[in-house]
């Protein structure tokens, strides 16, 4: 099963939360947030020697956060990242090609992201 997993830079704080969203950020800060997140995927991915080939089949996707935000907070950023890595690792964020995203903690700087096609390429319906 093809994996690949890299290290994204980026210190989380409650600006990249799920709760600044509820509280109404404007969406010209939230463009600039994407816009952000977006380039400094792709960049990490680059600095890291990993090739643009999107997955095949179906992923399982795990994001291992040193934040001290809820698990449940990291949506927000963990769309942008999925959204950065769209045309590089991942063909489109639909059920098609993403089969579970799962959040952890972890203990080293910035975030871990971990992909891996899921077992026998199965995909949800």
């Amino acid at each position: 099963m093809k994996k690949t997993e890299f290290i994204l830079p980026l210190e989380v704080n409650s600006k990249l939360s799920l709760n600044s969203i509820y509280s109404g950020l404007h969406w010209t800060i939230r463009r600039k947030q994407s816009q952000k997140i977006h380039k400094m995927v792709r960049l990490s991915l680059q600095f890291q020697n990993i090739q643009k080939q999107p997955f095949e089949n179906p992923v399982n996707i795990v994001f291992k956060w040193h934040s001290r935000l809820d698990l449940d907070n990291h949506g927000y950023i963990a769309k942008l990242i999925i959204d950065g890595l769209k045309g590089y690792l991942l063909f489109d964020d639909t059920q098609k090609y993403i089969n579970s995203i799962t959040h952890e903690y972890w203990q080293e700087k910035g975030i871990k992201i971990e992909i891996q096609e899921a077992k026998n390429g199965s995909q949800r319906n």
